[in-house]
């Protein structure tokens, strides 16, 4: 069984202890859990998203840390009885700290097995996407073959500048720009057919519009939108 629970910078430790009791069954007077049987996997996605709060802590990274470490967390009723949960798996994701992302108390990372994977070099990145573009291409005519690598780097430029001016933030907590973005404005290029696509400015208008579909209209602030109008046209 899989519980899946996204961290956001308005995620309170109630909403976490929600989740949790919604997903397991009673097993006896004070313990819960899933089916007999089986193993329920909690997947933490952002998990160092959730605000700090006066005194320095995340509330739900404080819960979980409590469940981690005791197997269990206290009722909320009237009477504080503690429960216990078994039969669990935990998984988290977070991205690096910075732009909305906290860092979370390093006594509860200690608790999980930590891998670190790095993000891919820009010459990797190039010679990916720009392999799935120019094979695509390869029935178009000339004129449009020759434009492959000049689009693949154009978006290779246009991600890393948006990546650098337009950070998440509280405010703005979906600005998570990322290799899926990439992938859609790719996916965008290779629907194209030899028959209606037939030269170089056609090309680069499907271009421009896939960059507006997938990263313009995403954004809630007419700033960040003029910023993405200024690096589509120095284009």
């Amino acid at each position: 069984l899989l519980l899946n629970i996204n961290f956001s910078s308005r995620t309170s430790s109630m909403d976490v202890q929600r989740n949790f009791e919604s997903n397991v069954e009673k097993r006896t007077k004070d313990t819960f859990g899933p089916p007999p049987g089986k193993k329920l996997v909690v997947f933490i996605d952002d998990l160092n998203m959730p605000k700090v709060d006066t005194y320095g802590t995340q509330q739900p990274i404080a819960l979980l840390k409590l469940l981690l470490e005791k197997g269990g967390m206290y009722d909320r009723g009237k009477d504080l009885n503690w429960k216990k949960y078994q039969d669990m798996i935990f998984v988290a994701a977070m991205g690096k700290p910075g732009g909305g992302r906290n860092d979370v108390d390093p006594r509860f990372i200690s608790l999980f097995g930590v891998f670190n994977i790095t993000f891919p070099s820009e010459e990797s990145l190039f010679l990916i996407y720009n392999s799935i573009l120019e094979g695509h291409l390869q029935t178009f005519s000339k004129d449009v073959q020759d434009v492959a690598p000049i689009l693949t780097r154009m978006t290779m430029e246009l991600y890393h500048s948006i990546l650098d001016a337009l950070p998440p933030t509280p405010s703005k907590f979906h600005y998570i720009f990322n290799l899926r973005d990439l992938s859609r404005i790719f996916n965008g290029l290779v629907s194209t057919t030899p028959e209606r696509f037939q030269t170089a400015a056609q090309m680069t208008r499907v271009w421009r519009n896939e960059c507006l579909r997938v990263l313009y209209d995403r954004l809630i602030d007419t700033t960040d939108r003029k910023f993405i109008d200024v690096c589509l046209s120095k284009n």
